[in-house]
């Protein structure tokens, strides 16, 4: 029962994370448009959010996968170390696995990372929220409480 848990966490996790971050983006890229004088509607902007997600699950879901499968792991062995941290473990780790995945893709691309929505501090705070918010949904759902 234990490891459904576990797997049903970790897969709500990642497909959450996918779809705070796609979200998270295209906001960040509607405001960039929207600083430069573009009018973009509401339903305009809808459709760029449920366009991004499809656009940007498939790889970045992936990404988002590894990045919280290795976080998550270091998570659960850190939190029998670091008793005082058990609480907020898996939400940390989201968020650090996202902010070390943006930071190895801004590193393979040159130094541009390939989620414009995340190329300001504001967009990787937000792609890092995503990942806590993942790590949360995990925590609520894999780990035994008591």
């Amino acid at each position: 029962m234990t490891a459904i848990r576990i797997v049903v966490g970790y897969l709500l996790a990642v497909v959450a994370t996918t779809a705070f971050a796609a979200a998270f983006h295209t906001h960040m890229v509607v405001a960039g448009l929207k600083k430069s004088g573009a009018a973009i509607p509401v339903n305009a902007q809808l459709g760029m959010t449920a366009s991004d997600l499809a656009g940007l699950a498939p790889q970045y879901g992936m990404v988002i996968g590894i990045a919280l499968l290795v976080g998550f792991l270091i998570a659960a062995l850190l939190r029998r170390v670091l008793k005082p941290l058990a609480l907020i473990a898996y939400p940390l780790a989201g968020a650090a696995a996202i902010a070390v995945a943006l930071t190895a893709m801004g590193m393979a691309f040159d130094g541009i990372t390939p989620i414009a929505g995340a190329r300001s501090a504001l967009g990787l705070a937000l792609q890092c929220l995503a990942g806590a918010i993942g790590g949360l949904i995990f925590s609520m759902i894999a780990v035994r409480k008591g």
